[in-house]
C-alpha cells in the first residue's frame, strides 16, 4: 500500500526527475558529440575537404564539420550556402555558455542548435513566448531569457530582440546561418 504523499512531495519528485531526465540528456549530448569526433577522425580518405572564411570544414557522414580549439562542430550548410540569409544578431557563444536555452515551435533547426551548442548550455527545454496563446504546459519566457523562435516564412532570415533569436523560414539554413554568427565564422 502506497502512502499519501502531499503536493510538496509530488512536485519535489516531479522537479528530481526532471532534473535527472535533463542531465542523461545533456549526458547523452556530450557522448555523441565525443563518439562522433573520434569515430569521423578515423575515416581518412573519405571526406572532402573545403576552406571558407580561413576555416577548414571537412565533409564526414553528410555534414561539414569544423574544429575549434578542442570542440567539434557540424553543420548541414557550407557558409557560402547561407550567404543568402540575411541575419542580424550579435549573440556569441559566450551568451550561452552555463545558461539554460528556450525553444519556441522547435524544428530540425533546434537539433541543429543542441548539436552544436549542447555542450555548452545548461540544460534546454521547449517553452512559450509570453505574447503567444500557449498550448500545453510549457513555461512561459520573455526575451529577458535565452529564447530562440522558429517562425515560418518565405525568406530564410534571423534577427534578434533582447536574448529572443528569432529563426524564420528554411529552419536548417537559417539556424546553420545563425550559428556560424555565434561561432564568429561569419
Amino acid at each position: 500500500m502506497e502512502r499519501i504523499k502531499s503536493q510538496a512531495q509530488i512536485d519535489k519528485k516531479q522537479r528530481r526527475n526532471q532534473l535527472l531526465v535533463g542531465v542523461v540528456m545533456i549526458g547523452l549530448l556530450v557522448m555523441a558529440t565525443a563518439g562522433y569526433s573520434l569515430m569521423s577522425s578515423d575515416e581518412g580518405g573519405s571526406e572532402s575537404k573545403v576552406n571558407e572564411n580561413g576555416v577548414d570544414f571537412f565533409k564526414q557522414n553528410g555534414r561539414w564539420v569544423i574544429q575549434v580549439n578542442d570542440a567539434v562542430f557540424g553543420f548541414m550548410n557550407l557558409p557560402s550556402e547561407v550567404s543568402d540569409v540575411r541575419v542580424n544578431v550579435s549573440a556569441t557563444l559566450g551568451q550561452y555558455s552555463g545558461q539554460p536555452l528556450y525553444f519556441v515551435n522547435p524544428n530540425e533547426g533546434a537539433n541543429e542548435v543542441l548539436t552544436n551548442l549542447g555542450n555548452y548550455i545548461l540544460r534546454y527545454q521547449e517553452a512559450c513566448l509570453s505574447n503567444e496563446t500557449c498550448e500545453g504546459d510549457l513555461p512561459v519566457k520573455n526575451c529577458d531569457d535565452n529564447l530562440i523562435v522558429f517562425m515560418e516564412g518565405e525568406y530564410p532570415e534571423v534577427y534578434q530582440g533582447g536574448n529572443c533569436v528569432f529563426i524564420v523560414g528554411d529552419a536548417l539554413k537559417a539556424t546553420d546561418a545563425f550559428l556560424y554568427k555565434v561561432l564568429q565564422i561569419i
